[in-house]
């Protein structure tokens, strides 16, 4: 496996959301269904992202997204 290709597909993976990564369809589909809550405990949709939302789930989730980005270099 090539280590050196993650970092490019994390970058072709949110590159038209580059400043603004919480927008991405694909990432706010990722983190609706790893099942993100809120501070109730609720289950959020993915339209309720907000960019604080979403790097605390890159904060608690980075081993799980780096292992899908290792497996998607692989391919």
């Amino acid at each position: 496996m090539r280590v050196w290709r993650v970092p490019g597909i994390a970058l072709r993976l949110c590159w038209p959301y580059l400043l603004a990564p919480w927008r991405s369809p694909l990432l706010r589909w990722r983190m609706e269904t790893y099942g993100i809550l809120d501070e109730q405990g609720r289950m959020l949709h993915a339209d309720e992202i907000t960019p604080a939302r979403f790097r605390r789930f890159l904060r608690e989730q980075r081993r799980t997204l780096y292992r899908m980005l290792r497996w998607a270099a692989s391919l």
